[in-house]
């Protein structure tokens, strides 16, 4: 998967005159996310939370990303997790905005499976059948969103993301997480 988050990256700086245009200021979102899209080990929506910063200056190099701050909590108490990183937009429409975002999530999610307890072990069979086995704790955190602008300050969109170590942050076990879920966002500072 880390060749799609290259390959998002490249066309992300072929598109870098429109991301420079962007001067979106500050933006709180809050949303729902299905929750492990790809492999279904895991349930229960995940409730999200969003901080996006208005680009300082020095990022005008890369076409003025955003820093942003995300939080994702699991309503069935299993996999969390936080991640910070840069966002960009290209507005390509009056109202439409596709979002492209890359950075680095801690989860607090099960690594992997001890080697040493036995195929019968109880809670051996409990974590392969009920937890993605995420291989470490520190993994990327990409994603892409489309995001509909309502008026000045509030925002709707859809998102899909996805975090893994992608065997460069680790190696060995890397089920990963992919999920999809809707979000409003609210702007300030523009």
């Amino acid at each position: 998967m880390t060749r799609l988050g290259l390959a998002a990256l490249a066309a992300a700086c072929l598109a870098a005159p429109a991301f420079a245009d962007d001067e979106r200021g500050m933006e709180f979102r809050l949303g729902v996310t299905a929750h492990d899209l790809a492999d279904h080990v895991e349930d229960g929506p995940n409730i999200t939370v969003d901080a996006l910063f208005a680009s300082p200056d020095f990022l005008e190099l890369i076409w003025s990303p955003r820093p942003y701050l995300y939080g994702s909590f699991n309503t069935n108490g299993l996999t969390n997790f936080g991640a910070t990183g840069l966002a960009w937009n290209w507005a390509f429409s009056e109202n439409w905005n596709f979002e492209f975002r890359t950075g680095l999530s801690y989860n607090d999610g099960v690594e992997d499976i001890d080697p040493n307890s036995p195929p019968d072990d109880p809670t051996r069979i409990r974590l392969a059948t009920t937890r993605s086995l995420m291989g470490n704790e520190i993994l990327f955190h990409n994603a892409i969103g489309l995001d509909y602008d309502l008026n000045d300050h509030w925002s709707v969109g859809a998102y899909y993301e996805h975090i893994s170590h992608g065997q460069i942050l680790a190696s060995g076990r890397n089920q990963a997480l992919d999920n999809a879920g809707i979000r409003i966002g609210y702007r300030w500072g523009r």
